[in-house]
């Protein structure tokens, strides 16, 4: 969302929220931003306050549609920047600007990311708003191709959906010259949560290692499994093989994918219902012509050609999962190879300023203006 802000070249941006996070990590310069000082989730309040929400939301059909002071305050502040469009990210922004933007004109882009248009669903009051208020948004953007093909099975128009993956900044994802050596170094990046699969990931590395003992996993990211995975690397015996770095900045990343030879994730559909939408670590893996190793979850089947920039196994299968990551320990130029081919093609097809005009051309197409 940062780089999209940053990254358009025609609209002027003006950002509405109701937080402000990480600020200095990503700085907005000169955009201008209105942060609302009301509930971030009304809907999600307790007891006599969410009924309340939801009896005020019932009238317009959008359990999630702002109501009261808060749509004052958005209609307030959009007579005062008179936008031509707007960009609502995930489904539930989308949901609770509409009522506002329909009542004053003003065309409404929702762009979906992953679990807005997976687990979310499971929520009968958000399900019911959004099949009932998919068609009032003037276009849809998703990024991957399971999403555009269960808002199709919806009855949505295919002109008013737009397949735009998130995509990776490729000049800054740039590999490096990397020195074959014995020591086979395994990557992984992501939140330590059940969607992510690293159960899956440290089983099989557990079997690689009874070929290859001197390999390495190393994990970065945090999150609510840590100490979960961090047991059950210790239960297999691996646990001096097994580095967990916890959460990172975005140059340690670049760093230690410089120094891996393989990436891996085993992403699954959560039992909650949550799935990938788009696997930002797998594009920057891919770009620093990492050969990756992945599940045939949801979005990722996008990004990877299975054979040719990497492999996909399917979810849950430990073995398969092991034997193609011993199949890439084996065979340092396939490693090359399907790493130079993993570039090309997030250079050819999902390079983050290709995919920002991709955007911008549709929000363009829908504006007012």
């Amino acid at each position: 969302m940062w780089r999209q802000l940053k990254g358009f070249k025609e609209l002027k941006p003006h950002v509405l929220t109701w937080e402000h996070l990480n600020r200095e990590r990503f700085p907005l310069g000169g955009i201008p931003v209105e942060i609302l000082h009301f509930v971030p989730e009304p809907q999600n309040q307790k007891g006599t306050a969410k009924w309340l929400n939801r009896l005020q939301c019932l009238p317009q059909r959008n359990f999630l549609g702002s109501v009261g002071d808060e749509r004052k305050a958005i209609r307030t502040y959009l007579k005062s920047i008179q936008p031509t469009v707007i960009l609502a990210q995930f489904g539930f922004m989308g949901l609770r600007i509409l009522p506002v933007a329909k009542e004053m004109g003003v065309p409404v882009v929702v762009h979906f990311h992953g679990l807005d248009i997976s687990s979310s669903l499971n929520n009968r009051w958000y399900r019911w708003s959004l099949l009932n208020k998919l068609r009032d948004f003037s276009a849809i953007v998703v990024v991957g191709t399971h999403q555009k093909e269960w808002l199709l099975s919806q009855g949505i128009l295919q002109q008013q959906v737009h397949l735009i993956p998130c995509g990776v900044p490729t000049d800054e994802f740039m590999p490096k010259d990397k020195c074959r050596s014995d020591l086979i170094r395994f990557l992984a990046v992501s939140r330590l949560v059940e969607k992510k699969g690293l159960e899956y990931t440290i089983q099989a590395f557990s079997k690689v290692l009874q070929q290859h003992a001197t390999a390495q996993l190393h994990i970065l990211g945090d999150g609510p499994l840590q100490e979960k995975l961090e047991q059950l690397a210790e239960r297999l015996a691996i646990k001096s093989n097994v580095f967990f770095h916890g959460s990172v900045g975005g140059d340690v990343v670049n760093d230690q994918m410089r120094k891996a030879d393989i990436f891996v994730q085993h992403s699954i559909v959560a039992s909650s219902g949550d799935a990938e939408g788009f696997g930002v670590s797998v594009a920057e893996a891919s770009s620093m012509e990492l050969p990756v190793v992945c599940s045939n979850a949801s979005g990722i089947v996008d990004q990877v050609i299975d054979g040719e920039t990497g492999f996909l196994v399917p979810q849950k299968d430990v073995e398969a999962m092991a034997q193609r990551m011993l199949q890439l320990c084996d065979d340092a130029d396939l490693r090359e190879a399907m790493g130079k081919t993993g570039r090309r093609r997030m250079v050819q097809h999902y390079d983050t300023k290709k995919q920002i005009a991709k955007l911008e051309e549709v929000l363009l197409s829908v504006s007012n203006k």
